[in-house]
Protein backbone atom coordinates (compact mmCIF):
# COMPACT_ATOMS: atom_id res chain seq x y z
CA UNK A 1 0.00 0.00 0.00
CA UNK A 2 1.17 3.74 -0.99
CA UNK A 3 1.38 5.93 2.23
CA UNK A 4 0.66 9.40 1.34
CA UNK A 5 1.24 12.72 2.67
CA UNK A 6 -1.98 14.58 4.11
CA UNK A 7 -0.54 17.34 1.71
CA UNK A 8 -0.95 14.64 -1.22
CA UNK A 9 -3.85 13.42 -0.34
CA UNK A 10 -5.20 16.90 -0.41
CA UNK A 11 -3.64 17.21 -3.58
CA UNK A 12 -5.88 14.08 -5.04
CA UNK A 13 -8.84 15.19 -3.41
CA UNK A 14 -8.44 18.63 -5.30
CA UNK A 15 -8.45 16.85 -8.56
CA UNK A 16 -10.93 14.50 -8.11
CA UNK A 17 -13.54 17.43 -7.40
CA UNK A 18 -11.64 19.53 -10.03
CA UNK A 19 -11.53 16.81 -12.51
CA UNK A 20 -14.78 14.57 -11.79
CA UNK A 21 -14.17 11.50 -13.25
CA UNK A 22 -11.41 12.13 -15.53
CA UNK A 23 -9.07 13.15 -12.97
CA UNK A 24 -6.74 9.76 -13.14
CA UNK A 25 -6.74 10.45 -16.81
CA UNK A 26 -5.84 13.87 -16.47
CA UNK A 27 -3.41 13.08 -14.24
CA UNK A 28 -1.65 10.86 -16.01
CA UNK A 29 -1.49 13.42 -19.25
CA UNK A 30 -0.39 16.07 -16.25
CA UNK A 31 2.43 14.04 -14.69
CA UNK A 32 3.50 13.35 -18.99
CA UNK A 33 2.98 16.95 -19.90
CA UNK A 34 3.98 18.84 -16.41
CA UNK A 35 0.93 21.09 -17.39
CA UNK A 36 -2.48 21.35 -14.65
CA UNK A 37 -4.90 23.02 -16.14
CA UNK A 38 -6.96 24.82 -13.43
CA UNK A 39 -5.10 23.76 -10.81
CA UNK A 40 -2.77 25.80 -8.11
CA UNK A 41 0.97 25.72 -8.22
CA UNK A 42 0.74 24.14 -4.83
CA UNK A 43 -1.42 21.39 -5.17
CA UNK A 44 0.53 21.08 -8.63
CA UNK A 45 3.88 20.77 -7.20
CA UNK A 46 2.54 17.85 -4.52
CA UNK A 47 1.13 15.80 -7.79
CA UNK A 48 4.69 16.27 -9.37
CA UNK A 49 5.86 15.45 -5.78
CA UNK A 50 3.36 12.29 -5.90
CA UNK A 51 4.09 11.18 -9.77
CA UNK A 52 8.12 11.09 -8.71
CA UNK A 53 7.75 8.79 -5.33
CA UNK A 54 4.67 6.22 -7.33
CA UNK A 55 5.07 6.65 -10.92
CA UNK A 56 2.03 5.55 -13.43
CA UNK A 57 1.78 2.19 -12.02
CA UNK A 58 1.20 3.54 -8.22
CA UNK A 59 -1.78 5.77 -9.52
CA UNK A 60 -3.36 2.62 -10.07
CA UNK A 61 -3.91 1.61 -6.58
CA UNK A 62 -5.19 4.83 -5.57
CA UNK A 63 -8.88 5.14 -5.47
Amino acid sequence: MIELTNEQKEAIETIKNTWKKKWKENLRTSWRTGQYNNIDNDTAAELQALRNKIGNKGLEVIE
